[in-house]
């Protein structure tokens, strides 16, 4: 893993993986997760819930279902960030099972109806780039 740093023992907390594509990287990696969101609908209209980078438990790009290639011609999960939620930032991180509990059943699908959404968390807010650990890139899966 390239630029891997240790983070402090005092503040180890949960350490979780984001997938990118390849040319979201570099951005990524210098201004943290900030654009990420869960788009619910309000009836037919899309209004998106801001600050939320999504995250999982799951190292392996292959059993990240929402992944597709449809309509893209890149990979979705050419780069796999480790990041690093410092345990003072923990009531930030919300289990995506958790934070649709309460949303309409479409809503809910966008978990429940992909393979390894259990693996999912949402970090409400925005991740620094300090928090990432490190990359590796996912060459036999891009």
């Amino acid at each position: 893993m390239r630029g891997l740093r240790k983070p402090r023992r005092e503040d180890i907390a949960m350490i979780l993986y984001h997938f990118c594509a390849a040319h979201m990287k570099n951005s990524i990696l210098a201004e943290g997760l900030t654009k990420g969101m869960f788009p619910h609908f309000e009836g037919d209209d899309l209004e998106p819930i801001p600050k939320c980078q999504w995250l999982t438990k799951d190292p392996d790009p292959r059993r990240q279902s929402w992944a597709t290639q449809n309509l893209i011609n890149y990979s979705r999960t050419a780069y796999r960030l480790t990041v690093d939620i410092p345990r003072s930032h923990h009531k930030k991180l919300v289990r995506a099972l958790d934070f649709i509990r309460d949303m309409p059943a479409e809503d809910q699908e966008l978990v429940t109806g992909w393979a390894g959404g259990d693996q999912w968390y949402i970090y409400r807010g925005n991740i620094p780039p300090k928090w990432i650990l490190g990359y590796h890139r996912m060459e036999r899966y891009a």
